[in-house]
């Protein structure tokens, strides 16, 4: 009888010991392909010289943007913090269940009367620990800037 429960022991710390292997390399993949994303996001939007964030259905930096989440299969959504505005996969505003959130930034201008305005954009995509124990639990953001324009 004491070397059955011994054997039981010892396999509950084996399979703790895989939840949490595995549980670090689904962070990890999700890490990398939020990040690719936000990359993707961010040269879309200096490639454009910006965006229009009050129609984003008919925006080219947009339409490119969709097309490389579909092409990734990013399918992680959030919630957009404060002042952001979110936009799901389809392109089409929504700050409950976005794909990604955007907020236009004026840049800082020394000289306020000689230099015309000039913006950056912040952006923040999510990603999550896609273990179904924790599903919901483990929401995370990685955030980035565009280049001044």
């Amino acid at each position: 009888m004491r070397e059955a429960i011994g054997g039981s022991w010892l396999f509950q710390i084996v399979v703790a010991i895989i939840l949490i292997f595995v549980g670090y390399l689904c962070l990890a993949i999700n890490h990398s392909k939020a990040f690719n994303v936000k990359n993707s996001i961010i040269t879309a939007i200096e490639l454009q010289d910006g965006m229009d964030l009050t129609n984003p259905t008919d925006d080219a930096s947009v339409q490119d943007i969709v097309a490389a989440i579909n092409g990734v299969a990013y399918r992680t959504t959030g919630s957009c913090p404060g002042g952001y505005t979110g936009i799901n996969r389809n392109g089409d505003l929504d700050s409950r269940s976005s794909a990604f959130c955007i907020k236009k930034i004026k840049a800082r201008n020394v000289n306020s009367d000689e230099l015309p305005d000039k913006y950056f954009y912040k952006v923040v995509v999510f990603y999550k620990l896609d273990l179904p124990i924790f599903n919901n639990f483990f929401n995370f953001q990685i955030t980035g800037d565009t280049r001044v324009m």
